[in-house]
C-alpha cells in the first residue's frame, strides 16, 4: 500500500510539470515579432453553416503584454488590434481563467475559460489556443447556459510566415 501511494504522488508530480494552470510571459516569448497567414473558419449565425475567411496576423509582446494584430484579407473593415495581459499570477490570460497549460513535445496548449454571450445568450467559451514552432490555431467552444452539448463557433488555423 505505502508504494501505491509512493507511486501515485510521483505520477502526480510528473503530471504537475507537464501540465498547469499558470502562465507567464516566457511561454509566449516564440511568439514574439513573428507573421502568421490562414483562414479563421466559423460558424454563420443565420445560416448556421461553416464559412472561411483568409487572415493574417502579427504578434509581439510589448510591455508586458501579447500585442495581436489581425487582418482579414476580403474585410479589411473587420481587422483588429488587440492586446492580453496576463493576470493574477499568471492564472488568466486577460479575462480568461487558464484551465490548463502544456509544453510538451515542441507543442504548447492553453485553454481558458470565460462567461459570455454568443448569439444574444448567455454560454460558457472555451478557448483551445495551440502552438508549435509553425503553426498557430484558436478554437473557440461554446456551450450555452442550460445546455450541455457544446460546439464550434469559430477556428482560427494559421501557418507561420
Amino acid at each position: 500500500m505505502k508504494q501505491l501511494i509512493t507511486m501515485t504522488i510521483a505520477l502526480l508530480m510528473g503530471v504537475n510539470l507537464i501540465a498547469q494552470n499558470r502562465v507567464s510571459l516566457s511561454d509566449f516569448e516564440s511568439l514574439n515579432n513573428t507573421s502568421w497567414k490562414g483562414k479563421l473558419i466559423y460558424k454563420d449565425y443565420q445560416s448556421g453553416k461553416q464559412e472561411s475567411i483568409d487572415a493574417t496576423m502579427q504578434i509581439e509582446l510589448k510591455n508586458g503584454k501579447i500585442v495581436m494584430n489581425v487582418q482579414y484579407t476580403y474585410e479589411p473593415s473587420k481587422n483588429n488590434k488587440s492586446s492580453v495581459k496576463l493576470r493574477n499570477d499568471g492564472t488568466y490570460f486577460g479575462n480568461e481563467k487558464i484551465e490548463h497549460f502544456s509544453n510538451t513535445n515542441g507543442t504548447k496548449t492553453l485553454v481558458t475559460s470565460y462567461v459570455g454571450k454568443d448569439n444574444g445568450k448567455k454560454a460558457n467559451m472555451r478557448m483551445t489556443r495551440t502552438l508549435t514552432d509553425s503553426t498557430y490555431s484558436v478554437v473557440k467552444e461554446v456551450t450555452y447556459f442550460g445546455e450541455e452539448k457544446s460546439f464550434v463557433r469559430n477556428r482560427y488555423d494559421y501557418k507561420k510566415t
